[in-house]
């Protein structure tokens, strides 16, 4: 019985061992593969709309040149006379100016007085904005100016751009007196220096003195035309101030009726 026993349970634990080599081997566990995610990109945000192309700018009009205050051709004017601070009536006040024009030498001989730098003075007939070259190159342009009195500074006319008290140098000054019908009149004149005086193309006066400024220095009797009258005169500068003034009054002194003054044709 015991050795049956023995028997049994051996065939018993046979038949385990053989069911259990029956069995898959379990295969060992794989590491795990960690794979790194991309992160996934962030939505791009949306484009905004897109702007209105801005207008392509116009095309740049070319510089033009400051003009004067008034066109070449065009009527500046009509302007009245101005009494002076002792009530003298019939000052002009309301000019064309050109300068700086050179005025070497010393007295008596500034060379200036005697040089005609317009090409031809007393045929000469001025215009707002027109050009004349000085002996150096330089270009001048005649421009309006109106005093403030009846004296007329050329260091107080700002296009000028003289230093006070600048020496050696001269200007010319032009107006156009419209009478309504021929008159009898009389220019007078006073001047810081010397001057030369013309009407209408033709020489009236010439005063070569270095000497201060005084009213009715001078005096002309002149016919004026009816119409339109050119007055054109050149004031030197040897040194001290550089001024003149011009009036046109009657043989008494009084103001004259039916004319006005321009300072441009």
């Amino acid at each position: 019985m015991f050795v049956l026993a023995l028997v049994g349970l051996f065939a018993i634990i046979t038949g385990c061992e053989e069911q259990a080599a029956k069995q898959p081997t379990a295969s060992p566990q794989q590491p795990t593969k960690v794979v790194a995610e991309k992160a996934k990109p962030a939505a791009a945000p949306a484009p905004a709309p897109a702007a209105a192309p801005a207008p392509a700018p116009k095309p740049a009009k070319p510089a033009e040149a400051a003009k004067p205050a008034a066109e070449k051709g065009s009527a500046t004017g009509p302007y009245g006379f101005k009494a002076n601070f002792e009530d003298a009536p019939g000052f002009i006040v309301n000019w064309l100016v050109i300068g700086p024009f050179p005025n070497p030498g010393d007295r008596p001989d500034n060379k200036g007085f005697n040089t005609d730098y317009l090409g031809g003075e007393a045929a000469y007939t001025p215009a707002n904005g027109m050009e004349v070259k000085d002996p150096n190159g330089k270009i001048l342009k005649w421009q309006p100016y109106q005093s403030n009195d009846a004296l007329v500074s050329f260091f107080e006319i700002p296009f000028l751009k003289l230093e006070q008290g600048q020496e050696d140098i001269l200007c010319y000054c032009a107006c156009w007196l419209e009478s309504d019908a021929d008159k009898d009149v009389e220019i007078r004149v006073g001047s810081d220096d010397g001057y030369k005086l013309w009407l209408n193309h033709k020489e009236i006066g010439v005063v070569h003195e270095y000497r201060s400024s005084g009213v009715d220095q001078e005096t002309y009797k002149v016919k004026l035309d009816k119409g339109l009258n050119l007055v054109l005169i050149k004031v030197d500068q040897d040194y001290g101030e550089f001024e003149f003034m011009l009036r046109v009054v009657t043989a008494d002194g009084k103001p004259v009726e039916g004319i006005k003054v321009w300072n441009q044709k």
